[in-house]
């Protein structure tokens, strides 16, 4: 047996995000010289203001990003605006500050090609899933070669083994799109017709030839293999543009989220702007339904899905199970447990951590569709999987017992509740691993600082929370700041400031501007009462996942070979057999010591 890699995983990022949604709406690249990559964008992409380069082809919808207000100057000079913690169109996987990361402990990196159809169509650059996703992986390729003193793509389990004990970052590539089975087809037939069985071999083929090896079924809309996590309303016109309807929802009691109420000024600008161009109308009948509960996906995993994850499964992808609805997250693990065929959360929250909904005026901090229940990351965790919490949590309850105080929202601190309800559900389980999500480049943000007037951010706004604010930044001044001296958390670097031109990043005042501050998040985890035996399952995760890869693998062959577990997953065209007994649940493997 190979020795255990020593670690931490990332399981979700999009490293050549800037070449998704139609290519024009991520500033900066990831490679080359620094000024010209991280060039200023008001010039060359985002306008003047960040508000789009005014003309014949304004993208209109450009007002809505970043909080509809635009941003000033930034890029290469100064870098006062970017990176920034709270931003979602900037560059933040730079390859310096990949670098640094991986000299503070990070060993294996899911880069996830990812696309949004109606983005690209508004910012007038029409892109279809099927290239976009396939640029990405080209450029992907490129990417690791030009580095690879360092790094490397790895297409098997073995491989990554390979880089990582040789002292390399192993890349694994991924996608995430909203139109998976509309690729080698088309899109608008396919809300016509049904896609044909035999088309999803050719998939699955195709997306192995270009070097994926996980795979996200569904992304942000429904798709022909089930239905999408309900968790925002703009995401409720993707799907109508996409798929020519709204989603269609019932009441869930463990839920606070609901469509079409309690919507920010934002959203109502993104939603009344697709009215107008598109000539919809935004269903006023979700008040009406299930009072008193919130919204959930009445469609579930699909009899044309099933059968997409039994071919998956024979030909080993990884499986990542984000963005699904209760109903599919619950077939597709039912589906896993019959086969033994472990699966991945990459960048979730759990719903139990959730704000009541009268705790908080904001939607986003309630319990949605998009969290796992305790039970689905129990599951998850039985089958040898991982559970990766995304780093940028917003605001949770306090975690029982913790070790860190819950007492600064949208910091190291808010993720350290997530993460140790994670190890709580590993310890019980004592089967699988747990790693962290960060989703940079993903139109998301990320945990902000403990000091300064950006701390405790995500009480800013929330009119039901924000007299809380103050309290906590004054609560936060009485400690003492994460310091700069010695070296990087289990690793022999040195641990000074990261630096960009003139501009140096605080983690104290900055948060989490870009991947090459993970190496600072995690000093201040262990900085505000996270524990070395608390951290080892993070710094074992890298192992813990090419543990899980090796499993799909195994599971891939034998299902190949037509063992007797196959009959639990009939060929094309074949009836489903009975449902076998559940496995037992596996052992845990030894745990990876750190170096001295």
């Amino acid at each position: 047996m190979a020795s255990p890699v020593f670690g931490f995983a990332d399981l979700h990022c999009h490293v050549m995000a800037h070449l998704g949604f139609g290519g024009h709406v991520l500033a900066g690249f990831p490679d080359g010289k620094m000024e010209q990559a991280l060039a200023r964008c008001d010039i060359h992409l985002h306008g003047k203001w960040g508000l789009g380069n005014f003309g014949k082809n304004w993208p209109l919808v450009q007002v809505f990003i970043e909080g509809g207000v635009g941003h000033g100057p930034c890029g290469h000079g100064t870098y006062a605006d970017w990176p920034h913690f709270n931003t979602m169109v900037h560059q933040q996987l730079f390859v310096e500050w990949i670098q640094r990361a991986h000299a503070g402990g990070l060993r294996l990196l899911c880069s996830v090609a990812v696309n949004n159809e109606l983005l690209a169509e508004e910012f007038h650059h029409p892109d279809k899933d099927e290239s976009s996703i396939e640029k990405q992986m080209r450029e992907l390729r490129r990417f690791t070669e030009r580095h690879s003193s360092w790094m490397g793509l790895a297409l098997s389990a073995s491989e990554a083994r390979r880089l990582i004990a040789s002292g390399k970052l192993a890349v694994v590539a991924g996608v995430e799109v909203d139109s998976l089975d509309s690729l080698l087809g088309d899109r608008e037939l396919l809300n016509k017709q049904a896609l044909p069985q035999e088309r999803l071999p050719r998939i699955l083929q195709w997306l192995r030839d270009q070097g994926f090896r996980m795979i996200t079924p569904l992304h942000l809309a429904n798709n022909s293999f089930g239905g999408a996590a309900v968790y925002d309303d703009k995401f409720n016109l993707l799907n109508h543009f996409l798929r020519g309807r709204f989603f269609d929802v019932q009441g869930n009691p463990s839920v606070g989220f609901r469509l079409g109420q309690d919507l920010d000024t934002q959203t109502k600008l993104v939603i009344a702007f697709y009215e107008l161009t598109r000539r919809a109308h935004y269903p006023h009948g979700y008040a009406l339904n299930a009072p008193g509960q919130g919204h959930v996906n009445q469609l579930g995993l699909t009899p044309l899905g099933e059968t997409f994850l039994r071919e998956a499964m024979r030909q080993g992808f990884i499986l990542d199970v984000e963005h699904m609805s209760e109903r599919c997250t619950d077939s597709v693990l039912g589906l896993a447990e019959q086969t033994g065929y472990p699966v991945v959360a990459s960048h979730c929250a759990f719903r139990e951590q959730a704000l009541a909904p009268q705790d908080t005026s904001r939607k986003s901090k309630r319990a949605s569709e998009y969290q796992k229940t305790r039970e689905q990351a129990r599951r998850i965790l039985a089958l040898g999987g991982l559970l990766a919490p995304i780093t940028n949590q917003l605001e949770l309850k306090d975690f029982p017992g913790g070790t860190v105080e819950n007492d600064c929202a949208r910091s190291s601190k808010t993720w350290a509740q997530s993460y140790q309800y994670a190890l709580s559900l590993l310890r019980e389980v004592g089967a699988g691993g747990v790693a962290m999500g960060t989703d940079f480049n993903g139109l998301n943000q990320q945990p902000g600082p403990r000091y300064g007037p950006n701390a405790a951010y995500s009480l800013k706004d929330d009119k039901a929370r924000e007299k809380r604010r103050p309290v906590q930044q004054r609560r936060q001044i009485d400690k003492p700041q994460l310091p700069y001296a010695g070296t990087m958390y289990r690793s022999d670097a040195p641990f000074v400031k990261a630096r960009a031109n003139t501009r140096e990043f605080d983690f104290n005042t900055d948060g989490l501007a870009h991947i090459g501050l993970l190496p600072d998040f995690i000093r201040d985890l262990v900085h505000v009462g996270m524990t070395d035996a608390q951290m080892d399952p993070l710094f074992s995760s890298a192992e813990a996942f090419l543990r899980m890869w090796e499993a799909c693998e195994s599971r891939s062959a034998a299902l190949l070979g037509g063992d007797l577990a196959d009959a639990a997953i009939p060929r094309l065209g074949e009836p489903p057999a009975p449902k076998p007994a559940a496995p037992s649940t596996p052992r845990p493997g030894p745990r990876v010591k750190p170096p001295r």
